[in-house]
């Protein structure tokens, strides 16, 4: 994994309205951090952003201040194809990541149902507090047959990743890693529209998770 080591954005996050208890969060966070690489209390919040890079989040949690640099902000997928629900997997895959890289859950919404946004904006949440951001890329995937399940869609996959934990202080400071891990996983992947979203990620890591 690279060191981040561009000129940084820093911007605060503010909750504004809170809407889940301390003890729904530690539940929420149980089932969170195990599946957080395949693929907060529950407040909605602003960002302050105090530079003139473009910053934004749908996050929740207490004030805190977080430094993203400039390298992790370009570092945005091309597209999102939501037209099958392989597609949908992979963009999701692209999509959060770039999510928990620059503490941005706002800009993988389109790719995921409500029920999983709580869940990526819990992971990135969790990750503020404890002073880093987590900088992912998947290494390989490889899809398995699809099932179908009324109006939903399973997709197995076995896949590997690589990823480093960044200090939210510097972007230069790596808290941790670069480590790798591999999961079985199936994504439970729903139509939204004329589009398909993943709903649902249950994972198996074949290791241990850092």
């Amino acid at each position: 994994m690279r060191v981040l080591h561009s000129d940084a954005t820093i911007f605060t996050v503010r909750s504004i309205v809170l809407r889940a208890t301390r003890a729904t969060f530690a539940l929420t966070m149980l089932a969170v951090m195990v599946v957080a690489l395949a693929g907060c209390a529950d407040e909605e919040v602003t960002v302050e952003e105090e530079t003139s890079a473009t910053a934004g989040s749908a996050m929740a949690g207490p004030v805190a201040e977080v430094n993203v640099s400039e390298e992790a902000l370009a570092s945005q997928p091309e597209g999102m194809d939501l037209s099958t629900p392989e597609a949908a997997v992979r963009a999701y895959l692209d999509w959060s990541s770039y999510a928990y890289r620059t503490a941005q859950s706002r800009v993988a919404l389109p790719t995921m149902s409500t029920n999983q946004e709580v869940r990526v904006d819990s992971y990135i949440q969790y990750n503020i507090q404890q002073g880093r951001l987590l900088d992912q890329a998947l290494t390989s995937i490889t899809f398995g047959e699809q099932r179908e399940d009324a109006e939903r869609v399973h997709v197995p996959v076995k896949e590997s990743w690589s990823y480093t934990y960044v200090s939210t202080e510097s972007e230069a400071d790596i808290v941790s890693g670069p480590h790798e891990v591999s999961y079985e996983a199936t994504y439970t992947v729903i139509p939204q529209g004329d589009d398909w979203v993943v709903d649902e990620v249950k994972a198996t890591a074949l290791g241990t998770v850092e």
